[in-house]
C-alpha cells in the first residue's frame, strides 16, 4: 500500500483498500460536503505516480432515501457514463463498494458560478455571452439526446480556467423519452431549488422537465448580468404570483443591452407553449451579434 495513503486519515482504510488498488486513485481533502455525499480530491496514478488530479464523490447509500438508492441514483449513473461534452463534466469511473459509490469526474480548479459571483460580483455582458453559450451548447447536447438536468442553477455550473465552464451534478436528470414507446414523458417531481423553479412547477403540476431547464437557464443568465436572483423565494406564493405576472426587473444600475433584457424575458416566460426552446436560444440574436472578446 503506498505510503501517501496510509498517510490519509480523513479516510477509512477498512473500507477504501480494496477499491484504492483496483482503481488506482488517492483520496485527498474534502472540498465539499451534501447530505449524504461528500466531494473529494482525487489523484489518478500515472507512470509518475499520483499526479492527475481530479474529483471523487463519494455517495454514502445508508444516508441517501430509498427513492434516492432505487431510482435517482442508477438513473444518474446511467445518464453520465452516456454523456460525452466539453461543458460537462466527465465521469471517468463509477465503483460502488459496499454502501458507498465512487464517482470520479473532472476537477475544475476555479469552483462554482455561485462562489465567483457572489466574491466578483455580476459579469459584463460580453463575458457573460461567452459563457452562456458555453452553457447552451451543452444544454442543446443534452436535450438533443433526450436528458433533462432539472437541476440547473449557479451552483452546478463550475469554472475552469479562461472562464471555461461544466455543467454538474446529474442527480435529478432525467431521460425525457419512453424508451419502449418513444413517446415523450412528463415529470411530476419537484426537483432542484426554489429559487431556480418554474412556474408549473411551483404549482404541483406534470411538466416539460426540458422546459424547466430553459427556465432556469433563465435565472442563471439573470444573475450571471446582475448579481442577484431574478425573484425572491422567501415566500412562494408571492413568487409565483410574481412570475405569472412576468415582473421580471433589471437593476437599472447595470447597463444591458435590449438584446438581453429580451432573451432573458423569453427563457422566463411563464407559458410553456411561449417559452423559448434550447433551439430557439441558440439561434437568439444576442448569441449571435456582435461577439467581443473581454477581458478576464
Amino acid at each position: 500500500m503506498p505510503k501517501a495513503y496510509r498517510q490519509n486519515k480523513n479516510v477509512t482504510n477498512k473500507a477504501l483498500l480494496p477499491f484504492h488498488i483496483l482503481c488506482g486513485y488517492r483520496l485527498g481533502r474534502i472540498i465539499n460536503e451534501g447530505t449524504f455525499s461528500k466531494v473529494r480530491v482525487a489523484y489518478r496514478a500515472t507512470e509518475l505516480g499520483y499526479t492527475n488530479k481530479v474529483a471523487c464523490k463519494v455517495i454514502n447509500k445508508k444516508k441517501a432515501s430509498k427513492d434516492f438508492v432505487t431510482k435517482f441514483l442508477p438513473r444518474e449513473i446511467s445518464i453520465v457514463r452516456s454523456i460525452h461534452h466539453p461543458h460537462i463534466v466527465s465521469v471517468y469511473s463509477v465503483v460502488e463498494l459496499h454502501d458507498l459509490v465512487y464517482m470520479f469526474m473532472d476537477y475544475c480548479e476555479k469552483g462554482d458560478l455561485l462562489d465567483h459571483i457572489r466574491t466578483k460580483g455580476s459579469v459584463t455582458e460580453a463575458r457573460a455571452k461567452f459563457m452562456f453559450r458555453q452553457l447552451v451548447s451543452a444544454i442543446e447536447y443534452l436535450h438533443s439526446r433526450d436528458i433533462a438536468h432539472r437541476d440547473l442553477k449557479c451552483e452546478n455550473i463550475l469554472l475552469t480556467r479562461g472562464d471555461h465552464i461544466k455543467i454538474a451534478d446529474f442527480g435529478f436528470a432525467r431521460w425525457c423519452c419512453d424508451m419502449s414507446t418513444n413517446r415523450r414523458v412528463l415529470s411530476d417531481t419537484f426537483c432542484g431549488s426554489a429559487a431556480y423553479a418554474a412556474p408549473e412547477i411551483l404549482q404541483g403540476i406534470k411538466y416539460n422537465p426540458k422546459m424547466y431547464d430553459v427556465w432556469s437557464l433563465g435565472c442563471i443568465l439573470y444573475i450571471m448580468l446582475c448579481a442577484t436572483m431574478p425573484f425572491d423565494d422567501s415566500n412562494i406564493k408571492e413568487m409565483l404570483k410574481i412570475q405569472l405576472q412576468r415582473k421580471v426587473i433589471f437593476p437599472s444600475k447595470i447597463n444591458l443591452t435590449n438584446r438581453v433584457k429580451r432573451l432573458v424575458m423569453h427563457l422566463l416566460e411563464p407559458d410553456i407553449t411561449k417559452r423559448a426552446t434550447i433551439k430557439q436560444i441558440a439561434m437568439a440574436n444576442w448569441l449571435n451579434y456582435d461577439v467581443v472578446r473581454y477581458s478576464s
